[in-house]
């Protein structure tokens, strides 16, 4: 069984997730680790995503269902290594990114990238309604970009021509802004990822597309 990890509470500034384990990571005094496992054979004291699907997807969806009712003021939602290649302004070390990072504008925006190069992602990197012949020829997941966003948000949504922001599935959100969503909604999500996403994509492009798409589950406008 995985070591039961501290409930967050309202005294925690922060829920610091990371998929997998971070030995390296830089907690504070007001910050609670919550580290979920996508592996096949997980370290013993780590909590288990609700699939293995998806690289991050699974792990952050995980941890926004299993906490909605509990949340920290804000959750930062990182990958496991120290060091990213996306990681910008301040270096490729993510302790110095959450050294950096300001509550103030979290909770003034409500869903923050971590990255402030806008490059990749913007201004848009997506066309759902307008796919490339070639991608429709490779089976990419922009052919299917258009049904796979409404399999997630609803079948009755309308499907944005143009959807951008910065990459890398790195970001910080509020406990009011995840609750914009039911939590059956993350659940809805997590069901798809695990099961009718296999239809249409494999697990590497599940990522792809939730990288492409994180502002929207979060609340923000199509084109961030």
């Amino acid at each position: 069984m995985a070591l039961e990890i501290p409930q967050a509470t309202v005294r925690d500034s922060y829920g610091l997730f990371l998929r997998r384990a971070n030995k390296n990571a830089v907690l504070s005094n007001d910050t609670t680790a919550f580290i979920y496992s996508t592996d096949k054979r997980p370290e013993l004291d780590l909590r288990l995503a609700h699939s293995r699907r998806g690289r991050e997807v699974s792990a952050y969806l995980s941890y926004v269902i299993d906490y909605y009712d509990d949340l920290p003021p804000y959750s930062i939602f990182i990958h496991a290594d120290e060091k990213q290649r996306h990681n910008d302004l301040f270096g490729p070390k993510t302790s110095t990114i959450l050294q950096n990072l300001r509550p103030e504008a979290v909770e003034a925006k409500g869903y923050l990238n971590l990255r402030c190069m806008h490059s990749p992602g913007c201004p848009s990197h997506v066309s759902p309604n307008n796919p490339t012949k070639s991608d429709i020829k490779a089976g990419d997941a922009r052919a299917h970009f258009a049904r796979i966003y409404r399999e997630l948000f609803g079948m009755n949504v309308v499907v944005p021509d143009l959807i951008g922001a910065p990459c890398c599935a790195q970001f910080a959100v509020s406990r009011t802004q995840i609750r914009r969503r039911p939590k059956s909604d993350y659940v809805h999500m997590m069901d798809w990822v695990d099961g009718a996403s296999a239809r249409l994509i494999d697990s590497y492009a599940v990522g792809w597309v939730f990288e492409s798409l994180w502002h929207v589950v979060f609340g923000m406008e199509a084109i961030e």
